[in-house]
């Protein structure tokens, strides 16, 4: 008769204990409702990603050939973004391991910009006195906006992506100056050093050659002669290798096509987003946040059962990360992660085996439990009935407790 009730959502024990002193529940995790930018500082954090990570999304798509790339939606095994590929917008979807499931046409991509459309976007912004060359597929300019002379990143749309504060426009030119103007002409990886006539000295390179230059006070070159060959533009894997010898430590990168490669690094206790060119070179710094310490194993399992999984096991722990076997709405999950909780990935087991009425009474009278009885609670005909089981799961009596909502 058990299969004519559509049985609730949740298991409700009552216990009759002998004695007066009731055992003690386990306290509930309190939820904060203030947004995550702006959580106090406690003396242990936590801050990890579960699901398909931003690196994840951008980094598959980018080595697919997509630009432009916009997260729509992420989720616990998937992700949506909006990207282009040879002129065509799609709507994407992402897996958990960064493989394309689909790719949908949702209309046509922006049209990219030329060297003149790049100098109305800067002028229009304000900007004069501009020297603007190529940079990888967008472009970069040394530019005066009030008093202050900027380096500007545009990429190939025309959006500018960055702005760094070289000096002052006007009077002597600086160093720096001369450097901005330089890689606004097509050189790269330039050095500076101001003579004592007000003239700079100047290594650099202008594709695959090395040349020194001697640059006038007015940023003009006086002289240019090439010296020998320079390194080739780094590839975008060797990227963890370069910041690992500047001393950053778990490196993500974001994306992997220029003009910027961009990542996502810790330095001590910061977590900072660093722009790189195509030779490597850091070219912008910004701080983005705090990078945790390593977690424990029964910090994890906290976490796992806080963001909704259940029966969660630490099944390894050791020193490249854990791998825990936890149940999600019925299904069992084998999880790799690191020692920081990220996800690195998810393997489905199948279903999660509930334990037998008569086991989950045992457990409860080891705990010291005693005349321990299990209820259901369900709807049947718009009413809403109680149903107590015996231990081998069969109907020992049923009570009506109201009608269904």
């Amino acid at each position: 008769m058990a299969r004519v009730f559509r049985l609730a959502a949740a298991l409700i024990f009552f216990f009759v204990a002998d004695h007066a002193e009731a055992y003690p529940l386990p306290a509930q995790p309190q939820t904060s409702l203030v947004p995550i930018n702006e959580l106090p500082v406690h003396q242990v954090q936590f801050q990890f990603e579960l699901g398909v990570s931003d690196g994840v999304i951008l980094g598959s798509l980018s080595r697919s050939g997509y630009s432009d790339i916009r997260i729509t939606k992420k989720k616990l095994t998937k992700a949506r973004a909006e990207a282009c590929r040879n002129g065509i917008r799609y709507d994407v979807e992402i897996a958990f391991d960064g493989r394309i499931r689909r790719a949908t046409e949702i209309g046509k991509c922006r049209s990219v910009v030329n060297l003149e459309l790049a100098r109305n976007i800067l002028q229009q912004k304000g900007f004069r006195k501009i020297q603007l060359g190529p940079d990888g597929a967008g472009f970069v300019a040394a530019a005066c906006r009030g008093n202050r002379r900027f380096r500007v990143f545009l990429d190939q749309f025309g959006d500018i992506k960055g702005e760094k504060v070289l000096g002052r426009c006007g009077g002597n030119l600086t160093e720096y100056d001369i450097a901005a103007i330089l890689r606004a002409q097509g050189f790269s990886r330039v050095r500076t050093k101001r003579e004592r006539r007000g003239n700079f000295s100047v290594k650099a390179c202008r594709g695959d050659d090395e040349v020194t230059l001697l640059v006038g006070r007015e940023g003009v070159i006086q002289r240019e002669r090439r010296v020998g060959r320079c390194d080739p533009p780094i590839h975008p894997a060797t990227i963890p290798a370069f910041l690992a010898r500047y001393g950053f430590t778990r490196i993500e990168i974001i994306d992997r096509k220029l003009p910027r490669y961009i990542a996502h690094a810790c330095r001590d206790a910061q977590r900072l987003e660093i722009s790189m060119n195509r030779f490597g070179e850091i070219v912008d710094e910004r701080k983005i946040g705090r990078c945790e310490l390593p977690l424990s194993a029964a910090d994890l399992e906290i976490k796992l059962r806080e963001i909704g999984y259940s029966r969660v096991r630490i099944v390894e722990d050791n020193a490249s990360g854990f791998v825990a076997e936890v149940c999600d709405r019925g299904s069992l999950f084998r999880l790799d992660l690191t020692k920081y909780g990220e996800t690195i990935s998810e393997k489905g087991l199948g279903k999660c085996q509930s334990p037998r009425i008569g086991k989950i009474l045992r457990q409860l009278e080891s705990n010291g439990m005693t005349s321990a009885t299990m209820f259901v609670e369900g709807c049947r005909k718009g009413k809403q009935v109680r149903v107590r089981l015996d231990r081998h799961g069969s109907i020992a009596g049923r009570k009506v407790i109201g009608r269904c909502r």
